[in-house]
């Protein structure tokens, strides 16, 4: 065991509240707190408003949110109490064969995906220990259950995220060998041109565009390639290609005016 279960302790008493020595603990007697503040918040606004006034979206997504958030840090302080090398091999087997069963593989993808979709929302959270947490769940998926194909796909999408581009194409090749997947395949080009491996990246966009040969990201992602590449003219072909299939975002328009500015 990693600690004995009279290390929880409380620290200090005040205002009824109780305060905890572990981190961990503490969040999620606060996130508790919250939950229960919150829904008294919630019945007098629905007295005050009508249900009509207020927004259940919002409401479930948040309070799912929350409760993720809670589940999360309980799942971790479970791992810092127990150690799972103290148990027999047959014992582990067991656990894993009973975990799989229960589809818990999907239950840790759910929350890390849960987790992943927060970076490009509004939220504020840490951007890096946000990433390594999906990572660690989708591993947690993974050895439930090592045919799970989102587990690969979603740590690799986290691993590009902390630049860790061989990883993460690594992780994406185990995905593919569940599942031929065109997103996943521009996911290694992506990751192949980010990490500058420029021949890499244009060899896989190929191969898709093959298949495809009106693929819009497949396309715009050679675009993206050939000017970092500092091969503007080709560049500016790929760029004039997508646009003609889907109008190019912003950003991009504004890639492919500066590879028309370097051709002068």
């Amino acid at each position: 065991m990693k600690k004995d279960a009279e290390d929880i302790k409380v620290n200090k008493r005040k205002n009824d509240k109780v305060y905890f020595e572990s981190t961990l603990i503490q969040n999620i007697s606060d996130g508790i707190d919250f939950l229960r503040d919150e829904s008294k918040e919630i019945l007098k606004e629905l007295d005050l408003n009508g249900i009509d006034e207020f927004d259940l979206e919002e409401f479930g997504r948040d309070t799912l949110d929350q409760i993720d958030d809670i589940v999360d840090d309980m799942s971790k302080f479970k791992s810092e109490i127990i150690n799972s090398d103290d148990f027999p091999q047959s014992v582990k087997k067991s656990y894993r064969d009973t975990q799989m069963y229960l589809n818990r593989d999907d239950d840790y993808v759910r929350r890390a995906r849960r987790k992943f979709n927060k970076l490009e929302s509004d939220e504020i959270v840490d951007f890096y220990k946000t990433n390594i947490r999906v990572i660690e769940l989708c591993s947690k998926a993974i050895e439930v259950n090592n045919t799970n194909f989102d587990a690969y796909y979603l740590k690799g999408q986290a691993l590009i995220n902390l630049e860790e581009y061989d990883d993460a194409i690594d992780e994406f090749i185990n995905a593919l060998s569940i599942e031929d997947n065109t997103e996943v395949w521009l996911a290694i080009a992506n990751a192949n041109r980010l990490n500058y491996e420029f021949g890499d990246a244009i060899s896989v966009y190929d191969k898709i565009l093959n298949e495809d040969k009106d693929s819009f990201e497949a396309l715009k992602g050679k675009a993206y390639t050939y000017f970092d590449w500092e091969d503007f003219k080709k560049a500016d072909e790929f760029f004039k290609k997508a646009n003609s299939i889907e109008y190019l975002d912003e950003e991009s328009m504004r890639t492919w005016g500066e590879s028309l500015e370097k051709l002068g």
